[in-house]
């Protein structure tokens, strides 16, 4: 089944470039916090993540949160709002029937609160192990539970209860993936590492490209196509480091299988350039993506 994806930056945070990839700049650079607004036939309106909201500054406004802001300072100009991106499409925040969560990290879950009939898919362990860290490591992790809807449980679907079956070509290097809404249109794959237990998501677009969504398991096309590793200050952040490098090591399998995937993680403006750009160029009967 082919969907209607759109990618949108929803704000953006700054950092060095150095820590998130190896041989990569000194220099601060933006990272953009990345939403898939994705359109099923039956479903609706779907979010892959939120972005950021002005309910980060809100949850980051008193000490120690404060120190996630300062660690990473945050833009979200107007222009980016999730709201007035949704608008554009027609869409308002109410129109959204599923939120699909990669991880709970606050630049992708900023937005939960503006979604008053959203439907919430995250993987349980994902969460389950945020919930169970005390305030301050939980911190460490990207963890900010203020940023839940109170009725977060009550609206709350875990892909792991989706059947699980063997993912077809070409995403056969990732393993088997869970079928969202039973109909082989969205499978979650368990892209684990930077988060406990971090939710991809594989498509195909409306012109039948082949997609995987990656989220944070890595932040760079370069990091997948050349294995560069992040600098070791960024296992600070890392859930669990030999899984985040087992989880690159399957990317990197999968691009160099299936080419013709566009993998694109969540932070990295090159591959959302590309996947743009990509799209413009295509008649709607037109085929595969070209290669980097």
């Amino acid at each position: 089944m082919r969907l209607d994806l759109t990618l949108f930056d929803v704000g953006q945070c700054r950092h060095c470039e150095r820590v998130t990839l190896a041989g990569g700049r000194w220099a601060s650079v933006a990272f953009p916090s990345m939403v898939a607004l994705i359109v099923h036939p039956r479903e609706g309106a779907i979010l892959y993540d939120t972005g950021y909201a002005p309910r980060f500054l809100d949850a980051t406004a008193r000490l120690p949160e404060r120190l996630y802001r300062w660690a990473t300072p945050v833009a979200l100009p107007a222009e980016q709002q999730l709201e007035t991106q949704l608008a554009a499409h027609g869409l308002r925040p109410a129109d959204i029937r599923w939120c699909l969560i990669s991880h709970f990290h606050a630049d992708h879950i900023a937005g939960l609160r503006d979604l008053p009939n959203a439907r919430f898919v995250c993987m349980r362990e994902d969460l389950d192990t945020l919930r169970a860290m005390p305030r301050l490591r939980g911190l460490r992790n990207g963890w900010l539970p203020a940023l839940l809807p109170p009725d977060f449980d009550a609206r709350r679907h875990h892909a792991d209860d989706a059947v699980a079956r063997p993912l077809s070509a070409p995403w056969q290097a990732l393993g088997e993936g869970h079928d969202l809404f039973g109909d082989g249109s969205l499978f979650a794959v368990a892209l684990p590492g930077h988060a406990p237990r971090q939710l991809g998501l594989c498509l195909r677009d409306a012109h039948d490209r082949a997609v995987l969504l990656c989220a944070d398991a890595c932040w760079s096309h370069l990091a997948f196509r050349e294995r560069r590793l992040p600098a070791w200050p960024a296992r600070l952040v890392t859930h669990d480091w030999p899984a985040y490098t087992h989880t690159l090591a399957r990317l990197h399998t999968l691009a160099r299988e299936a080419p013709d995937v566009a993998i694109v993680p969540s932070h990295c403006q090159a591959s959302l350039d590309h996947y743009r750009a990509q799209t413009s160029a295509l008649r709607p009967e037109a085929g595969a993506c070209a290669s980097w």
